[in-house]
Formats: structure tokens, C-alpha cells, sequence
């Protein structure tokens, strides 16, 4: 192996380490008990676990959506007593910055988000599942349950090789919502 060679290689070790690292975290699973001896049966476990909330929170492959951002000030919605209230925001980043970003909840696609857009959803109370996806890449997964009255805010981030979700704080979700423009889609189908 040529010098050039390891200095192209060792840093994207460590972005895919570092992916991989940020996506087991970002699954936000409980842990299991496991009788399995370390190593190769904890590791499938994970596996098993990560692909059993892939198939709750994913939506179907084939799915596709038409966007683009609302520009000027929009009225946000009121908050419903009797459920919970989640922004969906992608925040501006450099990777994937003309890729569609789509999020799945409980097996269904709902919506798509471009760069410094957001979009929301009102959600039922109780345990919901999460998927953010763009392109090839492996989903972003997030459980959460939702309380009546409460608003969350989710971010969805591109990375090198993948896609994340995480649950913001309400001051800077609020932030991102501020600044950004509102999401306008609509399913395509194909012909």
C-alpha cells in the first residue's frame, strides 16, 4: 500500500467510524439482556434490533415526493390540547445540500425536507418510530413516545454515508423554525 494510498484511507476509517458510532446512538433503543456470548451474538442482536425498527418506523421503498421551500413569513400552527405537535427541521450543512431528505413515522412516509427547511406533523400520544432517509444512504432511526400538548422538534442530518435524527431542545428548535422556510411537498407517483 503506497503512502497515498493510507492517507485516503485512514480518514474515511474514521468518518465511518464515527457514522457508525453516531447511528447506534441515534437509534435510541433500550438495551437487552442477552444471554449470547459477546461479540458475534451481541452484535447480531444490535442488528436484529436496529432491523426490527427499520421495518416499524420506514416507510415503503418506491416513494417519492416533489418540493420546494415556501418563501416569506408563514403562520405556524397552534398547538392541539389532545396531541403532540413535531417540527421536522434539516438544518444547512455541506453534505447532500441538493438532496431530499424524507421522513417515515410508524411505517409511513410523511413528509420531505430540502436544506434550512422544516415541516410538521400533529401526532396521536404514545410510542412512535422514526426514519429519515436521502437516497441510498442507511436511515436515521428514532423512538419516541409523545405526550398530548407537548411540541418536539427533530432534526434530520446528511452525514458521509448515512442520515441522522435527533430530538432538539425546544429553545433552538424554535430557532431553526424561525429562520427557515416551511416545507412544501407532495407524493409523486410514478407512471
Amino acid at each position: 500500500m503506497t503512502v497515498v494510498q493510507r492517507i485516503c484511507i485512514v480518514p474515511l476509517m474514521v468518518l465511518t467510524v464515527t457514522h457508525c458510532v453516531r447511528a447506534q446512538k441515534t437509534t435510541a433503543t433500550p438495551p437487552r439482556s442477552s444471554t449470547a456470548p459477546e461479540g458475534e451474538g451481541k452484535q447480531r442482536s444490535e442488528d436484529e434490533t436496529r432491523k426490527r425498527l427499520e421495518q416499524l418506523a420506514c416507510g415503503p421503498s418506491g416513494v417519492h415526493f416533489s418540493h420546494h421551500s415556501e418563501k416569506g413569513s408563514q403562520a405556524l400552527p397552534k398547538q392541539p390540547p389532545d396531541k403532540g405537535l413535531i417540527y421536522v427541521l434539516r438544518t444547512k450543512g455541506l453534505e447532500g445540500a441538493t438532496v431530499q431528505a424524507k421522513l417515515a413515522m410508524d411505517g409511513k412516509w410523511v413528509g420531505v425536507n430540502g436544506m434550512a427547511n422544516y415541516f410538521y406533523v400533529e401526532v396521536d400520544p404514545g410510542p412512535h418510530y422514526f426514519c429519515v432517509k436521502a437516497g441510498l444512504d442507511k436511515p436515521g432511526l428514532l423512538s419516541l413516545v409523545i405526550e398530548k400538548g407537548k411540541t418536539y422538534y427533530l432534526r434530520q442530518n446528511l452525514t458521509m454515508g448515512g442520515t441522522d435524527l435527533d430530538l432538539l431542545d425546544e429553545e433552538k428548535g424554535k430557532q431553526y423554525v424561525a429562520k427557515y422556510y416551511r416545507s412544501s411537498f407532495e407524493e409523486k407517483h410514478k407512471k
